[in-house]
């Protein structure tokens, strides 16, 4: 028989170690954001999305940017998906768009953590992605700072797949923290069902982003643009034969649907001549964004584009003027003609003229078709298209495109990966829907925030810019467009039509806003790629500190940044790069860094 003290310690050590497990298992749990009753509670008002709000179809406590965030599900109004078995999930569309959680009470220094599900239905068939960004405010609800996870990916239902994808994140509560939101943020038009969301203390399993590093003051600051210059400004054109917009009139972001589209086309080739000429008198260089018709000098073999696709959602419904294009092939109207008997049609001839003055030439799309209705396989044979047409007129592969008909909504994530893979890395004209817009106007009609930005989920890999439409009406709107671009160090995209700048008004309008630009020595004027060129090559510069007032700065871009402009940190009266004088002017120098040089910067007081 065992010793009594034998048996005693036994189950003392059994006990313990059946301690240390409930212990482990209670750990595991906080860190993966589980449940756990006093220790890992419910911090989330209105988790299940029971109690309705003042705004229809929003759950209380709950906000969004725009239209797009609803509740949606078999008990709501019978649609949508559910994963939790209650019939509510809360559905989020547009790439502008997020959803937000009430505000939760938190503690400086305690670590939270989110923890939900979520689903794409794309239309397109397309995956998608979403971040998590934590906001954190103190006691009097000022911002404190955001921390924003990576790009976590959103599984496609299909009846085959039915596995929702986790969404999770977890930051520790910075000094003075008292209240914390969670936005939900899509990377793209898909629509995004989310459920079983909650936030608890804890989630160290979960990997989080920190927010970019802040910079410190002390730190000689990149300027944006070269020169010194405090705004730059494209001057651009869609730019279009008959077979572009012109004969698959959609009348609802066409202001001239109604017009005869031969006309049109003329007068788009005649705005080549009216533009040439505004833009030689004061020396600046445009884009024009061409679809693909612009390319030929005619079409007399028959040839076949993209295996000339019927678009079934050319509808009424959708904005067309009629149901012809939803039946219809989409080149059918080509009068396989020349340059010579069709000059609305074709537009191969002014390329030259283009080339010759130093313009360059971007995509409209070869199709024109609406971005945000095809999918990627469309999408790719579009743009493969649209190089090789203007391959045959020496124009280079598109780098970027002016979406016809401003029809970036509803443009997957799919999408987006084939216009990256084909080289795109900047994009304009995208839509003004509120949930899809990036780019919101004021009451004035201005562009509020007048710089480009990366677009979500391609960060560092493809700019969205704000254009800015000219008419006559609106040439004084569009010189003061440029002056908040100046106060914002940012940058505008002036576009039209070039069958428009062919009417008096228009020309003086242009003219008037061209001079007012190419005049003022703060505004760089300059093509769309170059600028957004200009802007990625800006973002890789590296500043780090050697030691006290010695730098290294370094170019980890692949392009010649000529010219790049550095704010010197307060009190420097000397600057040296390596070894050279560097001379100063309004606390800034300006030098030449190769793609991949790195060089040595001194302050010398």
């Amino acid at each position: 028989m065992l010793p009594r003290r034998l048996l005693l310690g036994a189950a003392i050590l059994s006990v313990l170690v059946g301690a240390l497990g409930v212990l482990i298992y209670i750990r595991q749990r906080v860190d993966r954001c589980a449940y756990v009753p006093l220790l890992a509670d419910e911090l989330l008002p209105n988790a299940n999305l029971s109690a309705p709000g003042d705004v229809p179809g929003l759950p209380a406590g709950w906000s969004r940017a725009a239209g797009g965030v609803q509740l949606r599900g078999p008990a709501v109004d019978g649609e949508g998906f559910d994963l939790d078995g209650d019939g509510r999930a809360l559905q989020l569309i547009g790439i502008a768009n997020f959803a937000q959680t009430p505000p939760i009470a938190v503690s400086p220094g305690q670590r939270y953590c989110f923890s939900g599900f979520a689903l794409t239905d794309s239309p397109l068939g397309s995956t998608t992605r979403a971040r998590l960004t934590f906001r954190w405010a103190d006691a009097a609800g000022q911002s404190i700072t955001d921390q924003t996870t990576t790009w976590q990916p959103v599984q496609l239902w299909t009846p085959a797949t039915r596995d929702w994808s986790p969404l999770q994140a977890s930051f520790v509560a910075p000094p003075a923290a008292a209240s914390l939101t969670v936005r939900v943020e899509p990377a793209s038009d898909d629509r995004i069902y989310l459920d079983a969301m909650h936030v608890r203390a804890g989630g160290a399993d979960f990997v989080a982003d920190l927010p970019d590093a802040y910079a410190p003051p002390d730190l000689p600051q990149v300027l944006p643009w070269p020169g010194g210059r405090r705004a730059a400004v494209a001057f651009t054109f869609d730019w279009e034969t008959a077979m572009g917009g012109l004969v698959h009139s959609r009348s609802v972001g066409d202001p001239n649907f109604d017009q005869d589209y031969l006309e049109r086309g003329l007068r788009m080739r005649e705005g080549i001549t009216t533009t040439l000429a505004i833009f030689q008198q004061y020396d600046v260089r445009a884009t024009y964004f061409a679809t693909g018709y612009n390319f030929l000098l005619g079409n007399p073999e028959r040839r076949m584009f993209l295996n000339n696709p019927t678009f079934d959602w050319a509808t009424k419904a959708n904005g067309w003027t009629s149901e012809r294009w939803a039946t219809t092939p989409w080149f059918a109207d080509d009068p396989y003609g020349t340059v010579a008997s069709d000059p609305a049609w074709y537009f191969g001839d002014l390329v030259p003229q283009l080339l010759a003055a130093g313009h360059e030439i971007q995509s409209h799309t070869f199709s024109h078709f609406f971005g945000g209705y095809v999918d990627a396989a469309t999408w790719q044979a579009d743009l493969e298209t649209w190089d090789a047409v203007a391959a045959e007129r020496g124009v280079p592969p598109a780098r970027a495109i002016a979406f016809p008909w401003s029809s970036s909504s509803g443009i997957s994530d799919s999408d987006w990966d084939t216009m990256e893979r084909a080289g795109i890395v900047a994009v304009t004209r995208l839509s003004d829907q509120a949930q899809y817009n990036l780019f919101p106007v004021d009451e004035s009609g201005l562009v509020a925030e007048s710089r480009c930005r990366w677009l979500p989920g391609r960060e560092g890999r493809i700019l969205a810019c704000p254009d800015f439409y000219l008419k006559p009406e609106r040439a004084d709107l569009a010189m003061r467009q440029i002056e908040r671009a100046i106060a914002q160090g940012g940058m505008i995209d002036i576009w039209a039509h070039t069958e428009e700048v062919t009417s008096p008004a228009q020309i003086a309008a242009w003219t008037q806003v061209v001079r007012r630009a190419a005049d003022d020595p703060a505004v760089w004027v300059a093509p769309f790629s170059q600028i957004a060129d200009w802007q990625r090559g800006v973002e890789q510069v590296q500043i780090d500190q050697l030691t006290d007032g010695s730098y290294e700065v370094r170019n980890l871009s692949a392009l010649d940044l000529v010219g790049l402009s550095i704010e010197l940190p307060l009190g420097a009266s000397r600057a040296q790069m390596n070894g050279d004088d560097l001379a100063i002017r309004d606390g800034r120098v300006m030098i030449d860094l190769g793609a991949g040089q790195t060089v040595e910067l001194r302050m010398l007081n």
